[in-house]
C-alpha cells in the first residue's frame, strides 16, 4: 500500500507527464504528410526509430503492450505506406526483423527535431544537469512491460 505522501508524488509526476503530453500532442501535425496514422502506428515508428537494432515482432508487441497480431496488422498497413519494412534476420531466416525506410527515418528525425525545438522551452528553468537526471529518471521508471 503506498503512504498518501509517496501517493501525492506520483500523482503530481503523473499530471506533470498529462501536461507535457497534452502540449506535444496539441500540434496535430503529422511527419508523413497526407498520410494519416493512429497513436499506435506512430508509437511503431518511434519505436522503431529509437531502437539501436532492428526489433522482432514480438519484442515491439511486448513495448507497445498489444497483441502479436495487432503488430501484425499495423505493420502490414505501415509496409503498405512504405515506412516500415520487415526481412529475415541474417542469423536465422525464420526470425522477422522490422525496421523503418530510409524515407521514413528521415521523415521521424525531421518530424522529431521539430518537436524538440517547440519542447525545448519548456525546459529552461532546468540546468543541463538538471535536464540529464530528469532524463535519467523518466527512463528508470517502469511501464509495465
Amino acid at each position: 500500500m503506498l503512504s498518501s505522501h509517496r501517493a501525492s508524488q506520483v500523482g503530481e509526476v503523473l499530471a506533470a507527464v498529462v501536461r507535457l503530453s497534452r502540449s506535444l500532442a496539441n500540434p496535430r501535425s503529422t511527419p508523413f504528410g497526407s498520410t494519416v496514422l493512429t497513436r499506435t502506428q506512430l508509437d511503431v515508428l518511434f519505436v522503431l526509430a529509437h531502437a539501436p537494432d532492428s526489433v522482432t515482432p514480438g519484442k515491439l508487441a511486448a513495448l507497445l503492450q498489444v497483441t502479436p497480431g495487432a503488430v501484425t496488422q499495423l505493420v502490414d498497413q505501415l509496409r503498405e505506406h512504405d515506412l516500415v519494412e520487415q526481412f529475415a534476420s541474417d542469423q536465422d531466416g525464420r526470425v522477422r526483423l522490422l525496421r523503418l525506410t530510409s524515407s521514413a527515418r528521415s521523415q521521424v528525425e525531421a518530424f522529431e527535431g521539430v518537436a524538440i525545438q517547440r519542447s525545448a522551452p519548456w525546459f529552461d528553468t532546468l540546468t543541463d544537469d538538471a535536464l540529464t537526471n530528469l532524463a535519467g529518471l523518466l527512463a528508470q521508471v517502469k511501464g509495465g512491460s
